[in-house]
């Protein structure tokens, strides 16, 4: 197998709606951006990868009525060819509240039939690698990443990479309990 993670595109997006018929699934986006349903990517596959290519500032609105917005941002799918595995969701700049009370830096989603078979743990390697660099150039040296408390396998994941735990909130803006981490770049 060759993991990759690659922009949205239109090749492995069949395979992106097998993945959302296979039960709860979320892209890691933040404030539903880019979670159509099935049928609405379907009617205009085009306009569903040109919007989650968009890098421009957007606003995540969340379910207690707060609105943040994140400056800086990628959305990557990691692929195996052209078989979709997860998203990985980047977010480099933006509202402080966002990043450090909630979403963090990094959100990974692995689709439903993959989970705990190690794809998350590929989708972290190649998610560190590729955005430790542009972190630490724009003089980040720690990011933020954040779980349900009651999500072992992502608590695991981020403890395995170095995660400190800092926060546990309660609710986090109306989507309920979160931890809330941080990790030193190497």
């Amino acid at each position: 197998m060759t993991f990759a993670l690659v922009r949205p595109t239109k090749s492995i997006l069949p395979s992106y709606l097998e993945a959302l018929e296979e039960g709860d699934f979320c892209n890691m986006a933040l404030g539903s951006f880019a979670d159509e349903t099935k049928e609405e990517i379907v009617r205009n596959p085009d306009e569903y990868i040109r919007k989650v290519s968009d890098e421009s500032p957007r606003k995540v609105a969340m379910p207690d009525g707060s609105e943040f917005v994140v400056n800086e941002h990628s959305l990557l799918w990691l692929v195996d060819g052209d078989r979709y595995l997860g998203s990985v969701s980047l977010r480099f700049a933006g509202d402080t509240e966002v990043i450090e009370e909630f979403g963090g830096h990094i959100g990974i989603a692995i689709r439903p039939s993959l989970l705990n078979r190690g794809y998350g743990v590929k989708a972290a390697a190649l998610a560190w690698q590729l955005a430790g660099a542009y972190f630490k150039e724009r003089g980040i040296n720690s990011i933020y990443v954040s779980c349900n408390p009651y999500n072992h396998a992502s608590r695991r994941l981020i403890e395995h990479n170095g995660g400190r735990l800092v926060k546990e909130k309660s609710d986090a803006f109306g989507t309920g309990p979160s931890l809330i981490f941080v990790i030193d770049l190497k």
